[in-house]
């Protein structure tokens, strides 16, 4: 299999195969292998966020293999959202600048149907604080380790909508509550791509009904034991690595959380 990979590129782990000493994992259809070895190129740097891949026929040259074959790794990059095709102008890494949807994991709408990303931002705080036992296990990183914490209030014609708490680990985002806080981005993962090269490619969300607390009474003007809707967010980069856990409230009068499945 390593003699495929003679012309994959320059400082690239080939394909999987025992190469540190291990046994060699179960055997892979071509294509997975392709899928996965261009992602690992990816994580390297040999491309960037929004940079243009090799053309199929070049990939398929530097594999040793079938221009099919490149082909249905290709589209398995586009289906996971990782890649995006350009008719006429090639495959690109996925960016959340340009025409890429930066809000493409953004669920929440007004009763009449429009997106909260479209309304205003207000940023509360920004500051460097300790990881709550929640935020630190779904970040993976110990209790009270330092984290960047950001609160901010999205809006919508003047009426608070929601509450937004969101935490990143500062070993992956050394000075995010400094950059956050200069910035005030409408987009997280435009700053993190921007500033760290972090793509965010998959979210997990665990959505709850409960009674709103006193920050959240306050912050959205609502009345004492009004019911709220809560949606716990984890944010996962390219490489799967948890990157920013978020918390977001809103009240249920004039919002709500909007998904469309497909089979």
């Amino acid at each position: 299999m390593k003699n495929r990979m003679a012309n994959a590129g320059k400082d690239v782990t080939p394909f999987p195969g025992g190469a540190d000493g291990g046994p060699a994992p179960a055997p892979q259809p071509l294509y997975l292998q392709v899928k996965n070895h261009l992602i690992r190129r990816v994580l390297q740097g040999e491309w960037k966020p929004g940079e243009l891949l090799p053309s199929e026929m070049k990939l398929a040259e530097g594999y040793n293999l079938s221009q099919g074959t490149v082909r249905k790794a290709i589209e398995e990059l586009v289906t996971e959202g990782l890649v995006t095709r350009h008719a006429g102008r090639g495959t690109f890494v996925a960016s959340h600048k340009g025409d890429y949807k930066p809000f493409r994991f953004h669920r929440f709408r007004s009763e009449s149907g429009e997106r909260l990303t479209d309304g205003e931002v207000t940023f509360m705080r920004a500051v460097t604080g300790q990881a709550s036992p929640r935020a630190a296990k779904a970040l993976q990183i110990a209790p009270g380790a330092p984290v960047a914490m950001l609160t901010r209030l999205r809006s919508l014609h003047g009426r608070p909508m929601m509450l937004e708490r969101i935490v990143l680990g500062l070993e992956l985002c050394a000075g995010a509550d400094a950059i956050l806080a200069e910035q005030q981005p409408n987009s997280i993962y435009l700053t993190l791509e921007q500033n760290y090269n972090i793509l965010i490619t998959r979210v997990d969300e665990i959505i709850r009904a409960r009674l709103a607390t006193p920050e959240d009474e306050s912050a959205l003007e609502l009345a004492p034991g009004t019911p709220v809707l809560e949606v716990e967010r984890l944010a996962f980069s390219l490489g799967g690595e948890p990157v920013e856990w978020r918390l977001s409230v809103g009240q249920t009068e004039h919002m709500h959380y909007w998904n469309q499945l497909s089979s």
